[in-house]
């Protein structure tokens, strides 16, 4: 199973944004914060995004929004290892749009590629195959620019490491931290 944390950064309007990953439902806290997700055991990890009212914007007399319930991710972790951004970015954003929104803009995106905000109820997933840490180490490879493999050509493989979890050693660096 695979633990996913999230740096999120949100701001309310009238209320929390609020997901639902596994049945488990999570409010995402104003401001800054770290959102842990229940384990995962799937080749996909989907969020519903699914509190969001129409009136959680808040407008001004002139009509400009001056608050609104939205959030976004700034950061992943799996396992308690900090994620590459393109990670992120291979989300794919479902959103439900307002009726008002769409009678506005009605050419409006079904599915969105590498969202960076989530304004609209909707689903964010990601998909994987197989086990989560070679999928991660051989998509990883297959996007990085590896210099000098022409001198030394087993250079990926002798910095892989162990994809093994280790956590007596991260218990123990988080004690000697939390000293």
């Amino acid at each position: 199973m695979n633990q996913f944390t999230l740096e999120t950064h949100a701001s309310w309007g009238r209320t929390a944004p609020q997901i639902r990953i596994n049945n488990q439902i999570l409010t995402i806290p104003e401001g800054t914060n770290l959102v842990e997700l229940p384990p995962q055991d799937l080749e996909t990890l989907t969020i519903d995004f699914f509190s969001k009212q129409e009136s959680d914007t808040i407008v001004n007399e002139s009509g400009q929004i001056v608050a609104d319930t939205e959030w976004r991710i700034t950061t992943i972790w799996c396992d308690h290892i900090r994620l590459e951004p393109w990670f992120r970015n291979d989300a794919v954003y479902r959103p439900t749009y307002f009726s008002g929104f769409l009678e506005n803009y009605p050419d409006a995106l079904a599915e969105i590629t590498s969202p960076y905000q989530f304004n609209f109820c909707g689903t964010i997933n990601w998909q994987w195959r197989g086990d989560f840490w070679e999928w991660y180490f051989h998509e990883k490879n297959n996007r990085e620019v590896i210099n000098f493999l022409d001198k030394d050509p087993d250079r990926v493989w002798k910095f892989r490491g162990n994809t093994e979890s280790c956590d007596d050693l991260v218990t123990g660096i988080r004690n000697i931290l939390n000293l």
